[in-house]
């Protein structure tokens, strides 16, 4: 008896695993997939965040060709739900209005979920124009960008993204990344260092502030 008692407990231990509940795996797995965003930051970066300010990172990533790619990316947190952010930010003929520097933010044409946008920034000294395409992901709530080079352009080139991602019900994270800024012999370095590097926490701030007051608010002249 001693021995079947004990065959009996090993056989119940094994088949415990087995007799999980339906739908276990599902729901450990979208737990997972539900973490929030805010989880990638260490400790400091998540304090600025919740305190409402913009962060800026070095982030290098493998590209195609396996090599290390270096890029600047800022990152803040919008008290707005991430719909309403998103819809805000792809009126794009608007961007004039709150982001820095930039004077003209006309769409040049539309084709699905495809725009044209021209562009024009001023940097007291110089003025910079070109045409970027915006593709916008909405079930990602994503919109990339990269510059045509079919328009007249004084950039030899520029790429980057903007990504909108759920923290709750009434908070939104957003990034902003320029994975590439080439601007060509025309064009002072420092307008490189700028839009790489020194803007991006300022465009986010103006994002978080333009989303928050309902598609209201502008940048001082």
């Amino acid at each position: 008896m001693k021995i079947k008692s004990i065959l009996l407990a090993l056989l119940l231990a094994l088949a415990l695993p087995l007799m999980a509940r339906p739908g276990d795996a599902e729901k450990e797995a979208g737990a997972a997939a539900e973490e929030s965003p805010l989880a990638r930051f260490t400790p400091e970066q998540k304090e600025k965040l919740l305190a409402g300010e913009a962060i800026y990172e070095h982030v290098e990533e493998k590209g195609e060709d396996g090599k290390l790619h270096g890029h600047g990316q800022s990152s803040a947190l919008i008290d707005a739900p991430i719909d309403e952010a998103f819809k805000i930010f792809c009126q794009y003929d608007k961007h004039q209005l709150y982001f820095p520097r930039k004077t003209k933010s006309d769409v040049v044409k539309t084709e699905g979920e495809v725009s044209w946008v021209h562009k024009e920034f001023d940097f007291s000294l110089i003025t910079i124009e070109y045409t970027v395409k915006y593709v916008k992901d909405e079930k990602n709530h994503r919109v990339d960008f990269e510059m045509d080079p079919s328009y007249p352009h004084d950039l030899k080139d520029t790429a980057g993204y903007f990504h909108f991602e759920k923290v709750d019900e009434k908070k939104t994270l957003i990034t902003y990344a320029a994975t590439k800024v080439e601007t060509g012999l025309k064009v002072p370095s420092m307008v490189q260092n700028y839009l790489t590097s020194k803007d991006l926490p300022t465009v986010v701030i103006n994002i978080k502030k333009r989303i928050e007051s309902g598609g209201t608010w502008t940048k001082e002249d």
